[in-house]
């Protein structure tokens, strides 16, 4: 996918607290959650909003983290998709979940 938001950590399923030197291989000792992990939460978040709809800005308010990583993390995910056209603003594009 190129490169990642620096809010990601290098390797993709992992939590990044180790580094290449102590033996782990695709770990940058970082502590940046990789994206799959983060996509993972976002997915379950989405799915037990029920009613209320998921958006970037929610999801980037309750993560904690910039809207634009959000957005790489529902990308990422093969379950989600964002939902809105080019002329709404990134914090106010629905994140839905394929199915839905």
């Amino acid at each position: 996918m190129g490169t990642r938001h620096k809010f990601f950590g290098a390797d993709d399923d992992s939590y990044n607290i180790h580094d290449a030197a102590d033996g782990y291989d695709g770990e940058d000792g970082s502590g940046r959650p990789g994206i799959a992990l983060v996509s993972s939460a976002l997915q379950f978040w989405v799915g037990q909003r029920k009613s209320d709809i998921a958006t970037v800005g929610a999801a980037a308010d309750a993560f904690h983290m910039p809207p634009e990583a959000v957005r790489e993390a529902v990308e990422y995910g093969p379950w989600m998709l964002l939902a809105g056209t080019d002329d709404v603003p990134l914090r106010d594009m629905r994140i839905e979940l394929d199915g839905e």
